[in-house]
């Protein structure tokens, strides 16, 4: 309801803040009494087209608070959430029907319009009904993501960015790996939850997220044997050029920028200094290396522009460098050289 409200912009950027800032606090004061001792509690969106509303003003009001953003591909999303719909088909008439019925609709109903990509009601022309509402909702969702990142210095958004693939144990695939590393995912990210990255989980924590996770990996991979071919090579084919259409998106499985990396010593950031293309996994790199990096930066283009100060200064007395631009060049390329 909130996403909506934002959609139509009754509310002021102050407003809004101020709203969100409340209603996660009146629900953090809700579950106080399942909580007790533990310090940590972790809101989650309901679903992916409500991201680009919402995901702003939660950074707004919560700056300094950790962030997550989990994503996956817009293939294996649009899949995911054609199956989903299936799956509800079948269970209409059942008494847990009510409880599916906010994911289902959060998958593929898009709450605002993509406004980032002009063409992109002509690319969603070529699917169905339901598999254009959710690459909408994807692109949507991921264009808010890219959008915070661009501006990160002015919005200080730093989340741990996730892949799904990572935790669900795929391998393989463009920056999964070629081994299973679901487990160091999962240990990654509960560290950064509960901030214990320089000690250890409390007892049972992993152990019971372990749990968890293998239940939900079953249901997946159960409903994807199911449901095989659920989308044609046709239709990944427009898919993919859907994902293309979106400048900051180079390819349709590509990995976001400053993925999360499985390994003990992980990092936020993903290192700046690349050496591979632009489709290809970055590389992880630390914080404290990547400031120590841009203070050399600094230092190097500071020198950099007091050399080519000098050698102007002094090529000055020598000669004119700008010449008559009606006859020839308005200075000389060679003096630049």
């Amino acid at each position: 309801m909130l996403a909506h409200i934002i959609s139509q912009k009754l509310l002021s950027q102050s407003d809004l803040k101020n709203v969100m800032f409340g209603l996660c606090r009146l629900n953090a004061w809700e579950i106080r009494e399942q909580v007790r001792e533990n310090r940590t509690v972790v809101f989650t969106l309901p679903g992916q087209n409500c991201t680009a509303n919402l995901l702003p003003p939660l950074q707004a009001a919560f700056p300094c608070e950790r962030h997550i953003f989990i994503y996956d591909g817009c293939i294996d999303s649009t899949a995911r959430g054609m199956r989903l719909l299936r799956v509800n088909s079948h269970i209409q008439n059942m008494t847990n029907y009510d409880n599916c019925t906010p994911r289902k609709v959060s998958t593929r109903n898009p709450i605002s319009q993509l406004s980032s990509v002009s063409n992109i009601a002509e690319l969603l022309s070529s699917l169905q009904y339901h598999q254009a509402g959710i690459v909408e909702c994807w692109l949507s969702s991921v264009d808010a993501f890219l959008q915070l990142k661009h501006t990160e210095k002015k919005t200080s958004y730093t989340p741990f960015v996730c892949r799904l693939g990572f935790l669900l144990s795929q391998v393989g695939k463009l920056g999964n790996g070629k081994v299973d590393q679901s487990d160091l995912a999962l240990t990654n990210i509960l560290q950064y939850i509960t901030g214990s990255k320089s000690r250890a989980l409390k007892s049972g924590v992993l152990d019971k997220a372990r749990e968890i996770l293998n239940e939900i990996r079953d249901i997946d991979k159960n409903e994807g044997e199911r449901y095989r071919g659920i989308i044609s090579e046709s239709e990944m084919e427009v898919i993919e050029a859907c994902a293309f259409s979106h400048k900051g998106i180079l390819i349709e499985n590509k990995t976001l920028m400053d993925t999360v990396q499985p390994q003990v010593e992980w990092s936020l950031k993903a290192a700046k200094k690349l050496t591979s293309c632009a489709c290809c996994m970055p590389g992880q790199g630390d914080d404290e290396e990547d400031e120590d990096d841009d203070s050399i930066g600094k230092l190097e283009k500071k020198s950099s522009i007091e050399e080519l100060s000098e050698k102007m200064s002094k090529s000055a007395s020598k000669a004119p460098i700008y010449l008559d631009g009606k006859s020839t060049f308005a200075f000389d390329p060679t003096r630049f050289s």
